[in-house]
């Protein structure tokens, strides 16, 4: 038998070598909320989401115990693939039959299956088996809250028929440390943290009350939402709304408007989890995952009702503070020509990745071709060329921001998507040039201009 020796702790273990894939330097580890001790969180294997163990705790050798800077071992079993961390792979070795000395493990639940004399040391044979993901069950998830962890599917797993490339567009935040993205359907608005009334005897995920527009709006705590500590100061409200109830989730940042494929969506098979999956990580988080909140899951209907209650409860009493109302626009930051644009989120509808029109006969400059995405057709309008820009092509691949404007679709095709930022109204001064149509306004944020696109023009095309 082919086998892999390996060190954990002061003792000296073994794998088949059928069931190690690869031998890894450390990865970087996105934690699961409400894991139990022995799972450690998620690292990216080539693109694909993996479960890392902690080896020494499935050994009752205590938890944590293998090097920071040891080597990963990417172990299959039958059913599952995960990852599990050694302090250092020494090599592999051909072991004959007679040389191991088998445990009879009829009915046992233990990893460990013999042992045998490799170099003068005492080696146990583990049984890559063991570590199936299908007895981890999540750990201290509080009352009304839903579990999380569950077996990552297969990559090309995925049921039903391949769907349109990047057609999971998600609001991207950062709380409690990790990177997590809200499904765009969910999201009604952005706003800017504001003064926060506590609740005394509230559960540790309610901030507090906060007012918008004049009404008392229950804020609660993302990272805490998810069992993380949430020690960060939030600095925006995510408001979501579930079925008829509006809530908003604080979060120490906004990072941006994303659009993934739906097929990259690693799910957690959990019929009531708080997060979907895992998305793969961009930019600075390229190394870790993304966690797809599931807003029904997270916002469970035992929780929901609790909020109703205390809501009914408190919210009279957040109505007398005085306190001055800053007005934010929570808008899309995006480059046409060297140019910094913005438009207002709420009328972004997505992002989708460029690709080439139909060109229409009568078609003007600005206006050359409609485009179909998901079934429905959309006008195609370039924002350099509306804008009197020079026709020069873009530095990098141009996208398409979709919005709808009285009931019709348009493709509005910039140079890139910057983000998401928030310009407080005080800051924001009409203005008016040759393009006053498409820009009317001029904001002010972290010291640069941004010119505000109005779609006016574009209610006049339909009408």
């Amino acid at each position: 038998m082919e086998l892999v020796l390996f060190e954990l702790g002061q003792s000296r273990f073994a794998f088949p070598a059928r069931g190690i894939s690869k031998v890894l330097e450390p990865l970087a580890v996105t934690p699961l909320p409400y894991a139990p001790p022995e799972v450690e969180g998620l690292v990216n294997v080539g693109g694909n989401v993996v479960v890392k163990l902690d080896l020494a705790a499935r050994l009752g050798m205590g938890e944590r115990s293998a090097s920071e800077s040891g080597n990963l071992l990417l172990v299959s079993g039958a059913r599952d693939t995960v990852v599990v961390q050694v302090d250092k792979v020494l090599r592999k070795v051909e072991v004959a039959d007679d040389e191991l000395s088998m445990y009879d493990d009829a009915g046992s639940t233990s990893m460990v299956r013999g042992e045998m004399n490799v170099d003068g040391a005492l080696t146990l044979l583990l049984d890559e088996s063991r570590l199936a993901l299908e007895g981890v069950r999540p750990h201290d998830v509080p009352e009304g809250g839903g579990g999380l962890l569950g077996r990552t599917l297969e990559p090309g797993s995925h049921a039903g028929p391949q769907v349109q490339l990047l057609d999971l567009p998600v609001l991207v935040v950062r709380d409690g440390g990790e990177i997590f993205a809200f499904h765009m359907r969910d999201v009604r608005e952005i706003v800017q943290i504001g003064v926060i009334t506590e609740l005394p005897g509230a559960s540790h995920e309610i901030e507090g009350l906060m007012q918008l527009r004049g009404s008392a709006m229950l804020v609660l705590s993302l990272a805490r939402l998810l069992g993380q500590p949430g020690d960060e100061p939030p600095a925006s409200v995510v408001i979501v709304g579930v079925g008829d109830v509006t809530v908003g989730i604080s979060v120490a940042g906004v990072i941006g408007i994303e659009s993934h494929e739906s097929t990259s969506l690693q799910a957690l098979a959990v019929g009531d989890s708080q997060l979907e999956g895992y998305l793969p990580g961009k930019g600075d988080w390229e190394a870790r995952m993304t966690g797809l909140i599931a807003l029904s899951g997270m916002l469970s209907a035992e929780r929901l009702e609790k909020y109703r209650r205390y809501l009914s409860k408190h919210a009279g009493e957040v109505v007398t503070i005085e306190r001055k109302v800053v007005a934010v626009r929570s808008l899309l930051s995006f480059s046409v020509g060297g140019e910094r644009c913005a438009l207002e989120l709420s009328r972004v509808e997505r992002i989708e990745e460029y690709f080439d029109g139909v060109a229409l006969p009568d078609g003007d400059a600005a206006f050359p071709s409609v485009i179909q995405i998901k079934g429905e057709l959309a006008a195609s309008l370039d924002l350099r060329k509306a804008l009197g820009m020079a026709a020069a092509p873009p530095a990098t691949a141009p996208v398409y921001i979709l919005v709808r404007v009285n009931g019709a679709n348009w493709a509005l095709l910039a140079d890139r998507v910057d983000g998401v930022i928030d310009i407080p109204e005080k800051d924001i001064t009409p203005v008016r040039t040759r393009q006053s149509d498409y820009l009317p306004e001029v904001g002010k944020y972290q010291g640069k201009l941004y010119s505000l696109l109005s779609l006016d023009p574009l209610a006049n095309r339909v009408n």
